[in-house]
């Protein structure tokens, strides 16, 4: 393995290039076009719905790397990256969260200042290393229990040594910070109001560099060469998890006190699936349909996902929530939305157990038959109600 500056390389390699020579580019360009093997190279994926869908995944991992790499790489003047949105989504995001990304460095001072918001979860880690290196971007130090000050002001040091007050470490070198904000009450919780800054950051910042600008590139183009590939190899273990059930293992790059369960789904258009279980005393937990491209599905627009706010349980305590291609008029509706495959995920937050959902396949025509006789009906205008808050509540989490 070369490494360029402080970065390591895993894919081709630009060292000694210089950022006038369209060599550069040109290296660019075939790690973009090497992008073509997840969606028609995968024996996985069966129709060409899933290819449509694999199109629009390869624009979005172009516009993360470019955007995490070239317009993010200045550890000395950092600024909060909402890397992941509504219309920018990979790697399993979680339709409740708030995910910004920074750059940052051990020889620097940090601060995170301003509004906290209400969230229900807030919290702030720090990393090793890029992003665009994954197997080498490990945990550092990381806290979501904070002091906050009058006007609901919060302030976050970040540095080597120990602060008073709110304080993460950072790592010796380069790093990354991940800030994350669950919201469990999309309606009524509002997203923090926070800037980071650098201690003693003076303005204008130093101009740009050719060299700065050629680091950016091999950042860039291991982050195409690494992250989906990565991705991809995470996405196949769904596949070894039974249809009926589901199979529970870490990830490594995911937050470090949730726990991920994982399945597949196949739903025809004349079919319900009822998923059930009895959720367990956690501080967070939710359920999601996400495609085979490891997406959450059209969250702000579908309800394709419930947390432990949103769900409705039944008397006896038990989730069902019923993925389905039509509204079946039950309230814990998750929306196939016309992909019959996809993936089914879990997460659970702190709990005080794992319990593991089941899965049933019955006609659409029988559904009701299937679930208990108290289960509420939803009619389509409180369905319709309910929907447009959903998809209103996107801009007030700030996650469009």
């Amino acid at each position: 393995m070369s490494t360029n500056g402080n970065h390591p390389v895993h894919g081709q390699d630009v060292n000694g290039l210089a950022i006038g020579d369209p060599a550069i580019w040109r290296a660019m360009t075939r790690a973009i076009g090497e992008l073509e093997s997840l969606v028609w190279n995968d024996p996985l994926i069966k129709d060409d719905l899933t290819r449509a869908e694999g199109v629009r995944y390869l624009t979005r991992l172009i516009v993360s790397a470019a955007q995490m790499t070239f317009e993010g790489f200045r550890a000395d003047y950092p600024l909060l990256l909402k890397f992941l949105s509504t219309r920018v989504h990979w790697g399993l995001p979680a339709t409740d969260c708030l995910y910004q990304w920074a750059p940052v460095h051990g020889d620097h001072v940090y601060r995170i200042i301003g509004d906290r918001g209400t969230a229900h979860l807030f919290d702030v880690e720090t990393r090793v290393g890029h992003f665009a290196h994954v197997s080498e971007w490990k945990l550092f130090d990381r806290s979501n229990e904070f002091k906050i000050g009058p006007d609901n002001q919060i302030e976050i040091v970040l540095s080597r040594n120990e602060q008073p007050g709110n304080w993460i470490k950072l790592p010796e070198g380069p790093g990354n910070i991940i800030f994350r904000q669950y919201f469990y009450d999309w309606i009524n919780e509002k997203s923090a109001k926070v800037q980071i800054v650098r201690d003693g950051a003076k303005y204008p910042p130093p101009p740009m560099t050719t060299q700065a600008m050629t680091d950016c590139a091999q950042l860039f183009i291991d982050w195409l060469h690494n992250l989906p590939a990565t991705f991809a190899q995470v996405v196949r273990s769904y596949y070894t998890a039974p249809e009926d059930s589901m199979i529970f293992d870490p990830i490594d790059f995911g937050w470090k006190d949730l726990r991920y369960g994982k399945t597949t789904y196949n739903c025809a258009e004349d079919e319900a699936l009822i998923v059930e279980v009895r959720p367990p005393a956690a501080y967070y937990w939710s359920i999601q349909l996400c495609s085979h491209f490891w997406e959450a599905r059209d969250w702000n627009l579908r309800q394709t996902s419930l947390n432990g706010h949103q769900a409705a349980l039944d008397d006896d305590g038990v989730l069902r929530a019923v993925i389905a291609h039509t509204d079946p008029g039950v309230p814990n509706w998750l929306d196939a939305g016309g992909h019959q495959r996809g993936l089914l995920a879990i997460r659970y937050y702190k709990a005080d157990s794992l319990p593991v959902p089941t899965v049933r396949r019955v006609k659409l025509s029988q559904l009701r038959a299937s679930l208990p006789s108290s289960t509420p009906a939803v009619s389509n205008e409180t369905r319709q109600e309910s929907l447009r808050a959903r998809s209103w509540s996107v801009a007030r989490r700030d996650c469009d």
